[in-house]
């Protein structure tokens, strides 16, 4: 017995530093959940790079509708060689060949000449089968991709952040539980160590209160240690540093704020869900491919025109221009066309199927969400209650066993049944709120 003793008595004063190290919870500057939620929206690095991708996405685009335009060139170019074709050629294009040219020794041996060559060019693609449309079609869906990715994103992120915002609220409701507990077991150990004084209680009842008093405390600790990781985790959304210090404070919640029905909230996810849009956005993508792949067994148009000028002397030069089309048709491309096509159908049956199934998931997603809301507010009438019994219960334990009319346990359960009552109170006002969140992000809504 003197051994429990003395191990009982090591942990509670071994614990003790620990609990005055911690920082009280009402002396954090606090951090409300619609102010965390702002935070993560502005500094978050997944939502950054989200929003680079859709910057990405609209260069994209604006590259493949510049296929619709002519595409302009100019070369500029200087040689110089005795090559007989190639001084031939240049004074030729330079309008500078002679009949003094045409003697078999300057053909065969000709004098070097340096020749400057300027090009501008201009090419328009008449008709290409509708591969160019096609093309410019996906970019744009992989552009409004890219846009709803990034509002999933964003809900997401809303959602990660309630939902770790709703666990620092239990976790700092346990901490708060347990030092109160932890007050008033010391009280109750003093006050049993003069009964055990004056012979009225035994050594058994004061041990039993120091082991309550460091189970109690080492909860704290535990409740404080959570809440350090939590508080991280929500400084990386927000971008905030790690290290930052703050509470969460409990949100207001309507009370009895009736539920829309079930058929309005798909209404609303058909509209707003951005995984839904991008389904939508997916089959269209496989009908450019369809497009796409029909466009080889198409002839192609083109018309050119060139202007250059050459010449012996930079100075000094002739021009000459061109003009042509030129028309294009692929009789046979070993089949692949068809490949592509047959591809491209399946495709089409694989986003509608996705689809399908989305819109399914998002209906269950709506139904747990209101159910879990539900749920949690009757909980929540239940545990106001609750707490408030237990702790009558508790102040009237605690006179009859003052009275001697009852035994040491009989406080330590009614200790337990307040720290219970007042758990499972908070943990249903965490479910209404993360319940809350899984709403808005199964509607689509950002909150």
């Amino acid at each position: 017995m003197q051994r429990l003793v003395t191990l009982a008595t090591l942990i509670l004063f071994s614990s003790c530093p620990i609990l005055g190290a911690q920082t009280p919870e009402r002396a954090l500057e606090p951090l409300a959940l619609s102010s965390a939620i702002d935070e993560a929206l502005a500094n978050n690095a997944s939502l950054r790079a989200a929003r680079a991708g859709v910057d990405a996405a609209g260069a994209s685009a604006a590259s493949a509708r510049a296929a619709n335009f002519p595409r302009i060139s100019f070369t500029e170019s200087w040689q110089r060689g005795d090559q007989p074709v190639f001084v031939f050629s240049t004074l030729l294009a330079s309008r500078r060949f002679a009949a003094s040219n045409f003697a078999i020794d300057q053909l065969n041996h000709p004098d070097p000449i340096g020749y400057f060559h300027a090009t501008a060019g201009i090419e328009q693609i008449v008709f290409d089968g509708g591969a160019r449309g096609a093309s410019v079609d996906t970019a744009r869906a992989q552009q409004e991709i890219a846009g709803l990715s990034m509002r999933e994103t964003t809900l997401t992120l809303g959602a990660d952040i309630t939902n770790i915002y709703g666990q620092l609220l239990a976790a700092q409701a346990e901490s708060v539980a347990a030092l109160a507990a932890v007050a008033a077991g010391r009280e109750d150990l003093a006050r049993a160590e003069r009964r055990r004084d004056v012979g009225v209680t035994t050594e058994a009842d004061v041990l039993a209160l120091r082991v309550h008093v460091a189970d109690m405390e080492q909860r704290a600790i535990r409740a404080d240690g959570s809440a350090v990781v939590l508080r991280a985790q929500m400084n990386r959304l927000t971008g905030a540093p790690v290290d930052r210090a703050f509470r969460a404070v409990e949100p207001d919640t309507p009370a009895g704020a009736e539920l829309p029905p079930v058929t309005d909230l798909v209404a609303e996810a058909e509209r707003e869900r951005p995984e839904i849009q991008r389904a939508a956005v997916a089959e269209q993508v496989a009908e450019n491919d369809r497009r796409a792949a029909k466009s080889p067994l198409l002839p192609k148009v083109a018309a050119q025109a060139a202007f250059d000028v050459s010449g012996t002397r930079f100075n000094d030069r002739a021009s000459a221009w061109l003009v042509g089309g030129e028309f294009r048709w692929s009789l046979s491309t070993g089949g692949g066309e068809r490949a592509q096509m047959k591809a491209a159908a399946a495709g089409a049956v694989r986003a509608r199927a996705e689809a399908e199934d989305i819109r399914a998931q998002v209906q269950v997603e709506i139904v747990t969400a209101l159910e879990q809301i539900r749920s949690a507010r009757a909980r929540q009438a239940v545990g106001l209650t609750a707490v408030a019994q237990a702790r009558e219960s508790e102040r009237i334990i605690r006179d009859r066993y003052q009275a001697g009319l009852l035994s040491i346990n009989d406080v330590l359960r009614a200790a337990g049944a307040v720290l219970d009552a007042d758990t499972q109170r908070v943990t249903a006002l965490v479910d209404e709120i993360t319940g809350q969140a899984r709403l808005n992000r199964a509607v689509g809504r950002m909150r």
